[in-house]
């Protein structure tokens, strides 16, 4: 029983599992033993003492051994014969538990295995366990709420998004305005597809800033992208994605296995794995605006150049939650949010007081940067970001590859539709926003697929044809392909004559869609509430580079 319980912890049992396992070596041994001393040992031997029977034929022929084995013993020999009796021999506890460990091994460890994965596991790693509870750090009872009991709160859930999505978030223009259904798109991408309105009336219907929509009140949404099911419309979906063309594709038994344990609407599922020690890349601004922004060389903090007001920090993933909880929770009036964030709040201070005690209050008030008020101002991008090289086991990147299957190269049965090029993959990057957080306009280098696993998100999408009218940073800016325009400002729009002749369209994005954007595409993001967003790239095409060679990205 000790050294199943010892091995709970080194084969990633649960002590329970490891106690069993000792029970059941110990059983086997018994048994093992009971069944040696009781079995008839004593075996009758006849042998016939031949007179003529040399010391040295040590080989009989194989005829006269024959018709030996077959002679009834009930006949009887003139030439007499003898009765032997073997010794009984005595149980050899080496071998009895030679055998033991052997059975042991092959039957009852497998089945340990089977009884440890239905079990389950928990991952939950207690941050103040000491070593002297390490046997116990990685194990928690099992919660008293059933994974039927899981899966209905989940069904239920998706249930209700689905009812508000559709509710807040109308299309503006029907099959008849785009000439075709976006629900049953023609085979082929027809010429003109997607189609696209001007920047100032698609930003004037809706602008950026605005993101808080209520019941009854509703958006009428430029969209006119393709929705495919991924289970019923594959093969169209796949000719657009062959052909270079963006479209949303859902229904994906894949990502909606994630979308379920993720989208929780409280960060509980994803709180557990990631927790409050470990701290990640978080950008941080005291406006909702966040632009990418990169000096190179020695001489480059010399150009002149204006930095934008974000930044970069390090932040756990429970602080990043309890400040995206707050946000949605004030603008929602939702009490249930507010208070779920002071108690990650009121946990992580006391978590900070215990690994410094020698600070007293205030320092720890103000964490050496900033103070409590400060933060509760800002808007914060949580990153988190997975490579194959990277992703070591029991590590938040295995994490993340174990979770998104569909954007591992590895496992190209789940991948093979969201990896377009595996060899040039380009890991995974996680994205959580809160609600208001924007980043600005801008076009990659490679093509994209980028899931929404829970949470909204808006994306007002342009044709790389429209570079030349984006005012897009040139080439040895810090921020590169980035529009120099606000978005959310129409004073700034006349900024540049080029401007309000871009052409764009938007997709409201929700949990389980997946959007392919084709190289060079140009997105500009706003979070609408607090979600997460994983996307992979992998390859470059060419079919646009005309075009951005004309904005000087040649």
């Amino acid at each position: 029983m000790i050294l199943g319980y010892q091995f709970s912890g080194r084969l990633e049992f649960t002590p329970p599992v490891g106690v069993l396992l000792g029970l059941l070596w110990a059983c086997c041994g018994a048994i093992l033993n009971l069944f040696h001393r009781s079995k008839r040992s004593s075996q009758i031997l006849k042998i016939d003492f031949v007179s003529s029977w040399l010391p040295h034929k040590m080989v009989l022929e194989s005829s006269d051994l024959q018709r030996r084995r077959t002679t009834s013993s009930r006949e009887k020999s003139s030439r007499g014969n003898t009765v032997i009796r073997r010794r009984k021999r005595k149980p050899d506890p080496n071998r009895t538990a030679c055998l033991a460990t052997v059975a042991f091994v092959g039957f009852f460890v497998p089945l340990a295995f089977v009884a440890n994965r239905l079990l389950g596991r928990s991952d939950d790693v207690n941050p103040d366990a000491g070593h002297e509870n390490r046997l116990l750090q990685g194990w928690k009872p099992k919660s008293k709420v059933s994974n039927s009991e899981k899966g209905t709160a989940a069904d239920s859930r998706y249930a209700e998004r689905e009812r508000r999505y559709k509710s807040l978030y109308r299309r503006k223009f029907d099959s008849s305005e785009l000439g075709y259904d976006v629900y049953n798109c023609p085979t082929t991408p027809p010429r003109d597809y997607p189609k696209a309105w001007s920047v100032p009336l698609l930003l004037t219907n809706w602008n950026p800033n605005d993101v808080t929509t209520l019941p009854p009140d509703h958006r009428e949404v430029f969209h006119s992208l393709c929705i495919f099911d991924y289970q019923t419309q594959y093969d169209v979906a796949l000719t657009y994605r062959n052909a270079e063309k963006p479209f949303v594709i859902r229904n994906d038994p894949k990502v909606m296995s994630v979308v379920q344990k993720w989208d929780d609407e409280s960060g509980d599922y994803l709180h557990q794995i990631l927790g409050d020690v470990e701290q990640f890349r978080t950008e941080r601004s005291p406006v909702n605006s966040f632009m990418w922004y990169r000096l190179r060389g020695k001489k480059a903090e010399k150009t002149g150049y204006t930095k934008p007001l974000n930044d970069e920090t390090s932040m756990t993933y429970g602080e990043w939650l309890e400040h995206a909880l707050e946000k949605d929770g004030i603008v929602l009036g939702n009490d249930e949010l507010i208070a779920k964030a002071r108690t990650l709040k009121d946990r992580r201070l006391s978590l900070s007081t215990k690994s410094a005690p020698e600070e007293d209050d205030h320092s720890i008030e103000n964490g050496g940067e900033e103070s409590e008020e400060e933060k509760e101002k800002k808007w914060y991008y949580f990153r988190l970001n997975a490579s194959l090289k990277g992703a070591k086991k029991g590590s938040p990147e295995s994490f993340i590859y174990d979770e998104l299957t569909f954007f591992d190269p590895r496992k190209r049965r789940d991948s093979e539709f969201y990896i377009v090029d595996p060899n040039e993959e380009r890991g995974i990057n996680c994205r959580f926003g809160m609600r208001g957080v924007i980043a600005a306009n801008h076009f990659d280098m490679s093509r994209n697929m980028i899931a929404i696993l829970g949470g909204e998100r808006r994306y007002i999408l342009a044709h790389p044809s429209q570079c030349k009218n984006m005012a897009l940073y040139p080439r040895g800016h810090p921020s590169l392909r980035h529009s120099s325009i606000d978005w959310t400002n129409p004073a700034e729009w006349d900024n540049d004559p080029n401007f309000r002749q871009a052409q764009v369209n938007e997709v409201i994005m929700h949990a389980g869609d997946v959007l392919y954007l084709p190289t060079s595409w140009f997105h500009y993001i706003i979070n609408l509430g607090l979600n997460y967003q994983c996307n992979a790239r992998s390859g470059t095409t060419f079919e646009n580079k005309h075009h951005t060679d004309e904005c000087g990205f040649g």
